[in-house]
């Protein structure tokens, strides 16, 4: 009688813990199903519209066009800085005629001068490379193409339309990262200091990857995940 009492309230506590638990699997269960019909449901209103005309998938957040034009022009500054240089070493480099202490200083060998020269210029070549590499990456629209087979990157590279348009099959792209994080208002904020504020789409066959912010705006982030995500891609 003694054990029927106090295991009574045990098999509640028990019974009330397995409901809870069934209902959690449950809502569980029914929001996982949900979200995979509202990603249906997405891609298909897409897929129709992509019938009729182009989709702008993703676009970069306003501002960025002003931080890469002062890139652009700093980069420039940075050549004409190191070109200036180099022209000053070819004209005016000198060196002591002997090793005497009183030797004349001389103007230096024609090779040795163009050799500073050509340094000075390789370094200013090289920094304003990596000024622009990072626009010339960086995508300012990603946009599906009529058909639903291709997908364009406009990036901000500037007098190279080559860089700055491309195209690919939408199965050429992948990403190691997801889009959708479920943090923030919209969901995409990163999680702590194991996601970047950038997303890194690579296509295949390159070494080199493109850049999307985070704080861009996306038709559909799951759909995006759906697309492009894909951890074990090399």
């Amino acid at each position: 009688m003694l054990r029927s009492i106090f295991s009574r309230p045990l098999f509640l506590q028990v019974s009330s813990r397995s409901f809870i638990g069934t209902q959690t699997r449950l809502a569980s269960t029914s929001e996982t199903a949900f979200d995979r019909k509202s990603i249906q449901y997405a891609g298909k209103q897409i897929k129709q519209t992509l019938k009729g005309r182009d989709v702008v998938f993703y676009q970069a957040p306003e501002g960025v066009k002003r931080m890469f034009l002062f890139m652009y022009i700093s980069a420039g500054v940075q050549l004409m800085f190191w070109g200036n240089l180099a022209s000053l070493a070819y004209v005016s480099y000198t060196k002591k005629e002997s090793d005497a202490e009183d030797a004349p200083i001389v103007l230096a060998p024609k090779s040795q001068r163009m050799a500073i020269a050509g340094g000075m210029v390789s370094i200013g070549i090289g920094i304003a490379a990596v000024m622009c590499l990072y626009p010339w990456r960086y995508i300012d629209k990603l946009i599906l193409l009529r058909g639903a087979n291709k997908v364009k990157l406009v990036t901000h590279a500037r007098f190279m339309n080559s860089h700055k348009y491309k195209e690919y099959p939408i199965d050429q792209l992948y990403c190691k990262q997801k889009v959708f994080t479920g943090l923030g208002v919209t969901g995409k904020d990163p999680l702590g200091k194991t996601n970047s504020s950038h997303i890194f789409l690579r296509a295949q066959g390159e070494r080199m990857a493109y850049m999307l912010d985070r704080k861009g705006k996306f038709t559909d982030v799951k759909l995006f995940d759906g697309l492009w995500y894909n951890p074990n891609a090399r």
